[in-house]
């Protein structure tokens, strides 16, 4: 009997033992269910605002970094950028616990990045004492930044020369001269754009330097000399072996009618002419094209300046050296047309009086050889004057010029052109060492050579093109724009067109501006390809 209870009672005590342990079992399980189930919630829910956070991090730094690349001065600018793109792609994100994302600057003004943290709070994580989990910190490598670099996304020296039309036909009157109006005043914003993105602030990591070639009837290479005191720009002598000062007879004309061209040649007409003589008359500071009379050719090269390859003068020639860029002995090299008698006055026109005045190209308008002086380079856009006719394949010529290595015997220091050599070497990130690149811009077709207008267009600007050849044989990338030549007669803006596309690189790297907003639009365009932007962590 005893035993039978004794048994009866210890089946009961199991039977209870046995419902406990599968209590306690279930309630552990049910326990690791609904952590289980509120960890994937949670994850869920965290993965989804780490993924637009990190997305909104990195449109914000790239934005920021894209206002930095555009005005590299304006760095409050690039914060609030930064900071106003970043509330912009979060605003839709789910709520989160804390947010204390910024912005600021690095890198010597030249990159913007992120910091801070994130977290997103739980819900059924926060039971097991898990009230919140991390989206970004700076702990990790979640911060980026955007790094702006010269010479494109991989950072490369950057050697840009720069061809400006500042001919008559920019001004609003079609003639000029002038200083503002719609054309020339849009070309300067423009211009001014582009320097401002393409030289950095910081030239320690990499040199980005631009060369000014303002264009018209001629190249101007130096301002007026102040005074007739027998100074006179050095690098006419470099360039075209002319002695300057000079004194001589030539034909002074007194009585004249009709008036000079700028586009055109004018009606201009001497009625009376008399010998006069010049004392001390300096050489005009501009030059043409070099050209060989006698072979009919006109030079495609980058070669020095030097023998059988001067520089033509003003009016075309070398007179009283030669007609040409050689060094021909004139045709009667005792007396006709040298100036040395008043009985055979010098009839031909590379002094001046003023002194060394050039024609069609104002004093504002002179060429500046490559430089990263960047106040420099915005005051000298800021004074041109435009005024003259298009010589466009002299202008395609000196931007050659201003980027050859062989004219380092003319440019000396920081002005002086890397080696050709350096844009076939890639530095560690990839991209070449060097990018040597032109930008040819003009609004009228080519229709002026050695300094004489109304020349066939379709001549010049088969010059024009077999420069930009020889140039993109060296490696050379050439970017062209065309403003608003939908204003010229259809068979002048054809050939125009058919110029620019032909001496750009491709046909992404021609640009038809139709008008003012679109030269903002295309000089922009041309300034952040050549500088980058580039997404770090």
């Amino acid at each position: 009997m005893i035993s039978e209870t004794l048994r009866g009672l210890l089946g009961r005590r199991s039977e209870l033992d046995e419902r406990g342990t599968i209590a306690v079992i279930t309630a552990f399980t049910f326990a690791v269910v609904l952590l289980l189930v509120g960890a994937s919630i949670d994850f869920l829910r965290w993965q989804q605002a780490r993924q637009s956070t990190t997305a909104a991090l990195d449109a914000a730094v790239l934005a920021g970094g894209l206002a930095l690349q555009v005005d590299p001065n304006n760095f409050n600018e690039a914060i609030t950028v930064a900071q106003r793109t970043y509330m912009a792609n979060v605003a839709r994100r789910q709520q989160v616990l804390t947010d204390t994302i910024n912005f600021s600057l690095a890198d010597n003004n030249q990159a913007i990045m992120a910091s801070g943290h994130a977290d997103v709070g739980t819900t059924v994580l926060s039971i097991f004492g898990i009230s919140h989990m991390g989206l970004v910190s700076d702990t990790g490598t979640d911060m980026p930044s955007a790094q702006v670099t010269a010479g494109g996304p991989g950072g490369s020296n950057l050697e840009v020369a720069l061809m400006l039309d500042v001919t008559g036909s920019m001004c609003d009157d079609g003639a000029g001269p002038c200083t503002s109006g719609a054309k020339i005043s849009a070309l300067k914003a423009a211009a001014t754009k582009l320097i401002n993105i393409v030289v950095r602030p910081d030239q320690s990591v990499h040199t980005t330097k631009v060369a000014l070639v303002p264009f018209s009837t001629r190249v101007r290479l130096a301002p007026d000399p102040v005074a007739n005191d027998g100074s006179n720009n050095p690098l006419m002598k470099t360039l075209t072996n002319m002695n300057s000062p000079r004194t001589y007879w030539y034909w002074n004309c007194t009585n004249w009618t009709g008036g000079g061209g700028s586009e055109t040649n004018g009606n201009w007409q001497c009625l009376t002419q008399v010998p006069a003589q010049a004392t001390n008359w300096l050489a005009m500071p501009c030059v043409t094209e070099r050209y060989n009379n006698a072979t009919g050719v006109f030079d495609v090269s980058d070669d020095p300046p030097g023998a059988g390859k001067w520089m033509n003068a003003h009016g075309g020639d070398r007179w009283p050296l030669s007609y040409d860029s050689t060094d021909t002995t004139p045709v009667d090299s005792v007396a006709d047309g040298l100036g040395i008698t008043s009985a055979k006055p010098d009839g031909h026109w590379n002094y001046d009086p003023s002194p060394g005045t050039c024609a069609d190209i104002y004093p504002g308008s002179e060429m500046i050889p490559l430089s990263s002086d960047k106040s420099n380079l915005l005051a000298h856009i800021d004074s041109l004057q435009a005024y003259g006719g298009t010589a466009g394949a002299l202008a395609t010529s000196w931007s050659w010029y201003m980027l050859s290595p062989n004219w380092n015997g003319v440019w000396s220091g920081g002005s002086a052109p890397a080696p050709y050599a350096d844009m076939a070497e890639q530095n560690l990130a990839g991209a070449p060492k060097l990018r040597k690149v032109a930008i040819m811009m003009t609004d009228g077709g080519y229709n002026v050579f050695r300094g004489n207008k109304q020349q066939d267009q379709q001549t010049v600007s088969n010059y024009a093109i077999s420069v930009c050849n020889a140039m993109k044989a060296k490696g050379i990338e050439i970017y062209t724009v065309g403003f608003m030549l939908n204003s010229l007669a259809t068979s002048e803006a054809t050939i125009a067109r058919a110029t620019l596309s032909a001496c750009g690189s491709d046909v992404q790297h021609f640009y038809d501006s139709l008008n003012e907003g679109d030269l903002q639009v295309a000089f922009h365009a041309i300034g952040v390809k050549l500088s980058g932007l580039r997404l770090m962590r």
